[in-house]
């Protein structure tokens, strides 16, 4: 990961200070796409679990929702290295039976609702045990 992250400073450094050198940064990114870019992640990974969790948190605090939702599956989880880590996360979620007020959503049943599939951005610095959720749609 740390490759990762010093590859893109030295593509990034080459294009900003050198001109010159741009044609052969653009020319390796394509040898190496996955160094700057997207990469998909193992949903079981830690970090991502922890992306997950924070998501539905986040969402839950923000829903007007009388009910807490629920994630039932994570379809796609990419992660992208920058100053910490982007996670990308499409989830299904659910709404519960269990009022915000009352309960914790792990032990709260599925209603019958329909699934919903929400995309998220969780930036990460796992150094410092930080979190924040860039957007939700």
């Amino acid at each position: 990961m740390a490759s990762s992250l010093l590859v893109t400073l030295l593509f990034l450094a080459a294009v900003v200070l050198d001109p010159a050198l741009t044609h052969k940064a653009i020319k390796f990114y394509r040898w190496f796409p996955n160094l700057v870019g997207l990469q998909d992640v193992d949903v079981s990974d830690e970090g991502v679990q922890q992306a997950v969790d924070f998501a539905i948190q986040k969402y839950n605090d923000k829903s007007k929702d009388l009910y807490l939702s629920r994630v039932v599956q994570v379809v796609c989880a990419r992660e992208q290295v920058v100053a910490g880590i982007n996670y990308y996360l499409d989830l299904e979620i659910v709404r519960t039976t269990c009022a915000k007020d009352k309960s914790s959503q792990d032990v709260c049943p599925f209603r019958e609702d329909p699934m919903q599939l929400c995309s998220f951005v969780v930036y990460s610095r796992p150094w410092e045990r930080f979190l924040s959720l860039l957007r939700f749609s």
